[in-house]
């Protein structure tokens, strides 16, 4: 074997295995599952094992699901971003069985997400397919609860659920620390 087609084997090698670690996710996802937001990409990551990987248990009754899911990097860190429209009892469920703490309007959330505050400006629901929540004063966030026993992964949820009281709708964040 020539030097030439060595090298060019193991310069193939090293892309392949560079382009796995530090390459996008594929978002093989999206071409199979019409609940993936159609703006966003990298989505190599299954909603069941999204949510299952972040310990939420999703109402089967939801409805208007979005979300854009993937695990990649040298540490196949995972990211999530969710909104659904549930049921008042089902929402106290989700939150329940997810183990997130009551939701408040003064709860501090991390994920990158704006609370809203005095002087803070309201903004509706943004980003790609409005997967971060609005900022106004009806807003109520959570986190995880005290006795969720504490994973390399940090979860948020914020809810509307004042704008159609039947029928609140839910945002998720999970992010692996």
């Amino acid at each position: 074997m020539s030097a030439v087609v060595l090298l060019s084997l193991l310069g193939w090698g090293a892309k392949s295995m560079l382009d796995s670690a530090f390459g996008a996710p594929d978002n093989q996802v999206a071409a199979t599952d019409s609940r993936v937001c159609p703006q966003s990409s990298g989505n190599n990551l299954s909603l069941a094992d999204a949510t299952g990987h972040f310990g939420l248990v999703v109402p089967s009754s939801a409805t208007n699901i979005v979300f854009s899911a993937d695990v990649g990097g040298l540490q196949g860190e995972s990211d999530l971003a969710l909104r659904f429209t549930t049921t008042p009892a089902d929402l106290a469920t989700f939150l329940m069985a997810s183990q997130f703490e009551s939701p408040s309007a003064t709860t501090k959330v991390a994920g990158g997400w704006t609370t809203y505050s005095p002087g803070v400006p309201v903004q509706p629901a943004r980003g790609l397919c409005g997967l971060t929540p609005p900022v106004n004063p009806t807003m109520v966030y959570g986190q995880d609860s005290p006795g969720r026993a504490k994973k390399a992964d940090s979860r948020s949820v914020a809810v509307d659920g004042t704008t159609d009281p039947a029928h609140p709708v839910v945002w998720v964040s999970g992010t692996d620390l």
